[in-house]
């Protein structure tokens, strides 16, 4: 019994830390599109130029995350590649605020891009590696919840007052020390999955089974969903604040403002979507909630200055920032094995952001030719495509998912099966 409740307690510091980590290290990158409105005054940058810094940022998280995360797979060293993927990020946020010129913004942003995009996948592995298979989805959104809580809940109004006060240098500086505390955090309390559960990693098996996830069916239809599902999501967040301020017509610190009570709803959908799809299922939730995801864009297009539209964005707004749970991490460790779990995540999120990049890149150029609203329009149209291509997707809820709490009831090893 006492290793039962070892393990159980464990499983709930694993998600309390990374909550806190991913909400640390997803408002170092958000930081740029909520300084935007500020830093332009002293680097004039067009809607093209931003477009591009976001491009390359993305870009860089597409490649690392794969890359890295199968290096943690083959190496069973999660935790070390974890640790240097934090402290790299926090790191590269300060530099931020040196930045003088697009062309040391973009190097910057992009290494931080690199950086961050080891950090998710491997969380979401050891997160999955001790959750009981009954409250995966919970796990997983409450480390989500991490980005609403902090990133679009506190983040905003703090950024941007800490800005207003002194300058936006400054404000980089500020909200890199709380990433560093996070990465000590990890290094003190999170440990390395026990040998047994990392035998599997020896370069034949991991190579069969890497080859055998490339060829699942919702590992290539959430690489679709990805690319769409990341071009709007990331759309959206780099231009957000400058729509608020250029579009919409309000204050920098209204906006910031406005961001943070879209962040307190967030939090709410971070952990009830992934919750709700425990009991409605994957498949239902992924195509109900990414229709409803391009509702707000929509809205935000057609209507910039209702007040109706700005209380859609508050309350609906956060259903594309959490729907990444889904087809990041849910799905796709509830369709292979453990041993290529974190990669299987990266490499639809890599791909994903990849290929999402540059739709990045074109928004600003498509801004730049006819208006910030075209931004939105394409992003309503990008989560229209994920719910109709979310069709495709096989029903994964109630999978097995190998956990350590598996343990818990057999004593042992258990032989697993994998959606196909």
């Amino acid at each position: 019994m006492s290793k039962i409740k070892d393990l159980l307690t464990y499983e709930h510091r694993l998600v309390s830390i990374f909550f806190l980590a991913w909400g640390l290290i997803f408002l170092d990158r958000l930081a740029m599109s909520i300084l935007l409105p500020l830093m332009i005054h002293d680097l004039p940058l067009t809607s093209g130029e931003i477009g591009q810094v976001s491009m390359w940022q993305t870009i860089c998280y597409a490649i690392c995350a794969p890359v890295f995360a199968l290096l943690a797979d083959r190496l069973g060293s999660r935790k070390r590649v974890l640790l240097i993927g934090i402290f790299a990020t926090s790191l590269l946020t300060a530099a931020t605020m040196a930045a003088d010129s697009l062309t040391f913004l973009i190097v910057v942003r992009a290494l931080l891009g690199a950086s961050e995009g080891v950090v998710l996948p491997i969380a979401i592995t050891l997160v999955a590696l001790e959750s009981r298979p009954h409250r995966l989805g919970r796990n997983v959104g409450l480390v989500y919840a991490g980005a609403a809580v902090i990133a679009s809940t506190i983040g905003p109004a703090l950024v941007t007052q800490v800005a207003a006060a002194t300058t936006w240098q400054m404000a980089y500086l500020v909200i890199s020390v709380p990433s560093a505390l996070a990465g000590l955090l990890v290094w003190a309390f999170v440990r390395e999955p026990a040998r047994s559960e990392s035998a599997a990693l020896q370069s034949g098996t991991t190579k069969a089974a890497l080859g055998a996830a490339v060829r699942n069916r919702n590992i290539l239809i959430c690489v679709v969903i990805s690319v769409f599902a990341m071009a709007g999501l990331w759309t959206i967040n780099s231009f957000i604040t400058l729509y608020l301020t250029e579009v919409t017509l309000l204050s920098v610190t209204t906006a910031g403002l406005v961001m943070s009570l879209f962040g307190i709803f967030t939090i709410f959908w971070q952990v009830f979507l992934p919750y709700s799809s425990d009991r409605i299922g994957r498949k239902p939730a992924m195509i109900g909630y990414a229709a409803l995801a391009a509702v707000t864009p929509a809205l935000l297009f057609l209507f910039p200055q209702s007040g109706a539209t700005l209380v859609v964005y508050v309350v609906l707004g956060g259903i594309f920032l959490t729907l990444t749970s889904l087809f990041t991490s849910i799905i796709p460790v509830e369709s292979v094995p453990p041993s290529v779990m974190a990669t299987a995540g990266a490499l639809i999120m890599g791909i994903g952001e990849l290929l999402g990049a540059f739709v990045v890149g074109g928004a600003g150029s498509l801004a730049d030719r006819y208006g910030l609203g075209a931004v939105m329009a394409a992003a309503a149209v990008a989560y229209l495509v994920v719910a109709m291509v979310s069709l495709a997707l096989k029903e994964t809820r109630n999978a097995a998912v190998p956990a350590a709490t598996e343990t818990l009831a057999t004593g042992g090893t258990t032989t697993q099966e994998f959606t196909a």
